[in-house]
């Protein structure tokens, strides 16, 4: 008989993940699960068709999938439910909530539950979450996951090595545009301490300073070191927008062409944030973006993106100011003069003339709260000035505020969605304190608003198809074992959906209400969720590669 000493030391020795233990190590009057979810529509996250059948769980791990498969200490009817892995997030921005929260977090966010429990995101679905993006994030990956293991975070967490906050605590905020070879091999030790680490790649932020002064031989450079590590190369690219140059070439095409030549050089998977297009729009459309990407693909280039089910996007509002006033500190000095707030609300102006001030909302402005959730149309109303004059004094505040544009065609939002072959389903909200300030939206219910808006009641794309575009394809991209399947002997990351109850609930205005319809959600094992109400029990672990 296998005893579970040697299963055990078996697993450790073959590098098992997810630890089932062997039926056999039980005796004839033991429960062989500690739960069976009996009767599912089960959707198993891969292509397959969806099928009635039981699910057995055993500690972290799904130990059997079929049927007749006997007693457990728990069983789950689940009769008239879809059945799913639980859903993965690969843009997320948890870590920059823990950041804020400062020195204290670890013995401040067990005091929150829905922060600690990730409700906003168990309450969607979502079991896991990769953070790290855009450049921003914890600079030491030990240091975040030594918070997540104390405080017993509600979400698994993988997270990537961000280039814009590893280049700042290097050089500083007067740092060169071009580093020089000494520079250059400081930052790649750096890159490869965090990979080490259990990194799953690097992220940087190309409109945002720092990341945004490295050119691409910076980028081909590091990559070559994630590469080493079998890491993914993901960026939010040097421009977004279908801004046209004269000499014929626009904005987003020549920074995608960008993404894949490092692809190409590098020898690397490449994924791309947030795949959208940004005002200025002008005649620009999706087709060419997925054509250029199909094209890549075609030529052996692995290349993936991930999109979000929305029109409007979050960021500072500095990114409304052309780049020549900024630093990565901000508006530069010189612009915060008589003389220059005029040029500055000279430039301002022109990007209201296809970015309405209507179409910006403060949401996070601790200097002066009392902007939240106010368009800059309305602040500079509620302040007797034009919104230029307002968006200047804003931007030349000590700490400008964060902001969701509706910057987007929903036209080109549901183009990127349909593509399932190389789109994944993501949020890029953030965790969050429930009924604290104003996030966006998407933090509360991408999810959902994916699988009732488009799917459901669009039929863009059919449930199975969806459900694999946010659990085995993201995956698989980013190297999750075991994890994105429900398949035996992965991990217990397992949704149970009420489908016709599958709905969200935030808007822009009211953004803190749950989503329904995940009736019971298991993150490895342990029962979040249970008949629609959160348990606060917590499964989540930080994961390295």
């Amino acid at each position: 008989m296998i005893t579970r000493r040697d299963f055990l030391k078996a697993a450790i020795i073959t590098g098992t993940a997810c630890l089932v233990d062997p039926i056999v190590s039980y005796g004839s009057g033991s429960r062989r699960y500690d739960t069976v979810i009996r009767n599912g529509m089960v959707y198993d996250g891969t292509s397959a068709q969806p099928r009635i059948a039981s699910i057995g769980i055993r500690g972290n791990c799904i130990a059997a999938i079929g049927n007749n498969l006997g007693e457990a200490a728990r069983i789950i009817d689940a009769t008239g439910l879809i059945v799913t892995p639980g859903f993965i997030d690969v843009h997320n921005h948890g870590d920059l909530t823990f950041q804020r929260l400062g020195n204290d977090v670890a013995a401040i966010a067990p005091k929150i539950p829905s922060l600690v429990g990730n409700h906003s995101y168990a309450y969607q679905g979502v079991t896991t979450i990769v953070t790290g993006n855009c450049g921003f994030g914890y600079t030491n990956l030990n240091a975040f996951y030594d918070v997540l293991d104390t405080v017993k975070f509600g979400s698994n967490v993988y997270s990537l090595t961000p280039h814009g906050a590893i280049r700042q605590e290097l050089f500083g905020y007067d740092q060169p545009k071009k580093l020089t070879p000494r520079q250059l091999e400081a930052l790649k030790k750096r890159i490869a301490e965090e990979m080490e680490k259990g990194a799953v790649g690097l992220s940087n932020g190309l409109e945002y300073a720092p990341g945004a002064l490295a050119d691409t031989e910076e980028l081909v450079e590091l990559a070559k070191v994630v590469k080493k590590y079998n890491g993914v190369y993901v960026s939010h690219i040097r421009d977004l927008t279908g801004r046209s140059y004269n000499d014929g070439r626009i904005g987003i095409i020549e920074a995608l062409k960008e993404a894949i030549m490092i692809g190409k050089r590098a020898n690397i998977p490449v994924h791309i944030s947030h795949i959208q297009i940004n005002e200025p729009i002008h005649n620009m459309t999706s087709m060419p973006i997925i054509e250029l990407i199909t094209k890549a693909r075609a030529e052996g280039v692995d290349i993936t993106a991930d999109a979000y089910p929305y029109d409007a996007g979050v960021t500072w509002i500095t990114m409304l100011t052309p780049a020549k006033y900024k630093t990565d500190k901000g508006i530069k000095e010189e612009y915060k003069t008589a003389k220059g707030r005029a040029e500055l609300k000279k430039a301002v102006e022109e990007t209201f003339s296809y970015l309405g001030p209507e179409r910006t909302m403060i949401i996070i402005y601790p200097e002066r709260p009392h902007y939240e959730a106010k368009t800059i149309k309305e602040i500079a109303a509620m302040e007797e000035k034009t919104p230029s004059e307002a968006y200047v004094d804003m931007v030349c505040s000590n700490d400008a505020p964060q902001a969701i544009m509706q910057d987007q065609d929903m036209r080109n939002v549901r183009a990127f969605l349909m593509r399932d072959d190389f789109v994944f389903v993501s949020s890029d909200g953030w965790t969050t304190i429930k009924g604290a300030g104003k996030p966006h939206p998407r933090c509360y219910g991408a999810y959902p608003r994916m699988i009732k808006k488009f799917t459901v009641d669009e039929k863009l794309l059919d449930l199975s198809t969806v459900i694999r575009m946010m659990t085995s394809l993201p995956a698989e991209k980013f190297r999750m074992q075991d994890r994105g399947k429900l398949a035996t002997g992965y991990f217990a990351d397992i949704a149970l959906i009420n489908l016709p109850k599958l709905r969200d609930y935030a808007t822009y205005n009211d953004p803190h209400q749950y989503s329904t319809g995940v009736e019971y959600l298991f993150v490895n094992g342990v029962l979040s969720i249970d008949k629609g109400t959160n348990t606060n029990e917590r499964g989540g672990r930080a994961s390295r590669k």
